[in-house]
């Protein structure tokens, strides 16, 4: 369907693709065929307004008025190192891309598992092995139904390739992190992730997302996965871009028979962040656990979109996202569980509870059942509501004062659900990224209340 009154050629038209120049993996006709086909889907469709039910929750008329160039082409931005306030899992490989594209001098020495996993830039992959992406890139993220994907299809430039041979548990976590950084002129860049597990491999991949303070830039990232047979991933996606920032993304996981997928999402930064999750439960016995946490103030916006569709017997998934917003901030929870005909005895099961900090801020959930199978357990729940005041009385009473009071009591709502993930390193790593927002929140509401 066509969304007419904001569209795409605004910001991304002829004069943004011109920008951009060749690409890698030009010469390659199947790699040309995906890009011109998403220009051609981004030219026809625009940007969607809030008429598109997908995106009724969500204005993107700034982002469209934004006068974006191809961040990797900015010639006045020069970043030497990693902002200190990135976190990194002890025992990580860091492989450091900035505005979309990778840095050799910021990241670790990419040998260190050639004989566990092949780890390459994309932009190597696409000009020097690109055959090696075909079975993955573009397979799973569909672009003519996001154009989320389609933007990012159109344009990838640089990325990760990650490939996890049979059998092997890669021991490293793999932490990948993107900043964005803008010069004089707004900056847009589209950095692509392709993850495969093949079968019984067992593997961590982190996403850390963020941003130095300039102008506005767009962060438009997609993360196409294969989890293989029996293959296990333990996917974690951290968002603190900055406060100008427009953040969209997506997540499109492909699980085979008896594959699990885990992942979460913590959403703390960016003006506007829009994340889309799609989980195909392809086969037998697949299961997806996918939680997130998010935590906004002042205007932001922040929004998980995620679709489970189950499509075999015996599989599962589990969603529980949770947010804590004040000031005038607005949260958006989409997600549908689809259970096809063939899909008995499915388990799907999706919670989204909201804690309100102040009488500003707005919260919208829209949780859908398609079921079609009649063997199944499904169920989703909603809830919103404010601090018990019964509990912060109670705590006040022990001699705490009330602003610590009130941050134990989110704190314990938001780490409720991170606690969920089984990769201990990685929970600690977000946990303690869900206290510094806390510390900033109570100081930044102490500053208003004198």
């Amino acid at each position: 369907m066509t969304i007419a009154k904001t569209r795409l050629s605004v910001p991304f038209g002829d004069t943004y693709a011109n920008a951009v120049g060749v690409l890698p993996g030009a010469n390659e006709s199947w790699i040309d065929g995906l890009r011109n086909t998403s220009r051609a889907i981004l030219r026809s469709q625009g940007l969607p307004t809030r008429k598109n039910e997908a995106w009724k929750y969500t204005a993107l008329g700034e982002l469209a008025a934004t006068p974006f160039i191809p961040a990797s082409r900015a010639e006045d931005v020069d970043v030497t190192q990693v902002p200190v306030t990135v976190p990194f899992v002890e025992g990580a490989l860091k492989l450091v891309f900035v505005n979309g594209v990778f840095r050799a001098d910021l990241s670790d020495p990419l040998d260190q598992l050639s004989d566990e996993a092949v780890v390459r830039p994309l932009s190597e992959a696409l000009s020097f092995i690109p055959q090696d992406l075909k079975k993955i890139l573009g397979s799973v993220s569909e672009t003519g139904s996001s154009i989320v994907a389609a933007l990012n299809t159109g344009f990838l430039e640089d990325g990760l390739l990650l490939r996890v041979k049979a059998g092997t548990e890669l021991k490293e976590p793999i932490h990948v992190v993107s900043i964005g950084a803008s010069g004089v002129a707004p900056g847009s860049f589209h950095p692509r992730f392709e993850v495969e597990l093949e079968a019984s491999s067992q593997a961590t991949f982190i996403e850390s997302h963020v941003g130095l303070p300039g102008q506005p830039y767009l962060a438009n990232a997609v993360t196409e996965v294969v989890v293989g047979e029996g293959a296990k991933l333990g996917h974690y996606t951290i968002i603190n871009d900055d406060t100008d920032a427009y953040h969209l993304g997506q997540t499109a996981v492909f699980i085979d028979r008896a594959g699990k997928y885990e992942s979460f999402i913590l959403s703390m930064g960016g003006k506007l962040v829009r994340r889309e999750v799609k989980i195909n439960l392809e086969e037998d016995h697949g299961e997806a656990r996918v939680d997130g946490v998010y935590g906004i103030a002042d205007k932001q916006h922040s929004e998980i979109v995620s679709e489970m569709l189950h499509k075999a017997r015996h599989t599962l998934s589990s969603q529980v996202v949770k947010g804590a917003l004040s000031g005038e901030s607005r949260g958006v929870f989409q997600g549908r569980v689809h259970v096809a005909r063939e899909a008995q005895k499915t388990d799907g099961r999706q919670l989204h509870k909201a804690l309100l900090l102040n009488k500003g801020p707005e919260v919208d959930c829209k949780p859908e059942l398609e079921i079609f199978a009649d063997d199944v357990q499904c169920a989703h729940g909603a809830t919103n509501g404010e601090l018990d005041k019964e509990q912060v009385f109670y705590l006040a009473s022990r001699g705490i004062d009330e602003g610590t009071a009130r941050a134990l009591l989110i704190e314990g709502f938001l780490n409720e659900v991170v606690f969920n993930i089984s990769h201990e390193p990685s929970q600690r790593l977000i946990l303690n990224a869900v206290k510094s927002w806390l510390v900033r929140h109570n100081q930044a509401s102490s500053g208003s209340s004198r």
